[in-house]
């Protein structure tokens, strides 16, 4: 899921696979759920303090190791399309991951908006471990990578872009954070309608 910090509509409008009713939750024998959600307002808040606190900090430690800074205002039309891009490519790591550790098809993948945020929703249950992976996936490689880079290479832009993405990202770290007490090898399940996911606990 990645942050956009605008207010759209629920989770609707698929982008990928489409869906003639609402798409029945897995039911596996002897299990029972519970669901594991986020606010996507409280999301989009985070995003924006992140965003605020990580770019300011980013700032100075990049004009501490690089003074001068050295940017162009021509490159503000290529930086927001390289965020938009960013934005895809965010929610097409967190499906080809969770394809990869699920062993499944492009064909349990769907993509969509909800309010205030683009989704990724995969269609197949997994371990927690490997729901997480699936889910930092694009913090690290298109936010926290980034930024590092920019401190080794003193590039603003690319600390911009870093800043950005990280904090598109906060919504998929409050999801990880909500089952930070569930074990490792617990069943999760991709929520079709909402930000999070459902848990798979045994019957008791």
């Amino acid at each position: 899921m990645a942050v956009m910090y605008f207010i759209g509509k629920q989770k609707s409008d698929y982008m990928g696979k489409q869906k003639s009713k609402p798409e029945e939750i897995p039911q596996l024998e002897g299990y029972v759920t519970e669901k594991k959600t986020i606010s996507i307002l409280a999301a989009n808040i985070w995003a924006l303090a992140v965003m605020a606190i990580i770019g300011v900090g980013g700032f100075a430690l990049l004009y501490w190791l690089h003074a001068p800074l050295h940017f162009s205002y021509r490159m503000g039309g290529p930086f927001l399309l390289a965020l938009l891009v960013g934005i895809v490519v965010h929610e097409l790591i967190h499906g080809f991951t969770w394809m990869a550790v699920t062993h499944s098809g492009f064909g349990h993948l769907r993509f969509g908006v909800m309010t205030g945020a683009v989704y990724c929703h995969i269609d197949v249950p997994m371990t927690k471990r490997a729901y997480v992976v699936g889910a930092l996936m694009p913090l690290l490689l298109l936010g926290l990578l980034p930024f590092v880079v920019s401190l080794l290479v003193g590039s603003l832009w690319l600390m911009l872009f870093g800043t950005m993405l990280s904090a598109a990202a906060m919504g998929d770290v409050m999801i990880v954070w909500a089952l930070r007490h569930e074990s490792p090898d617990t069943l999760v399940y991709d929520h079709p309608t909402e930000g999070g996911c459902l848990v798979y606990h045994k019957a008791v």
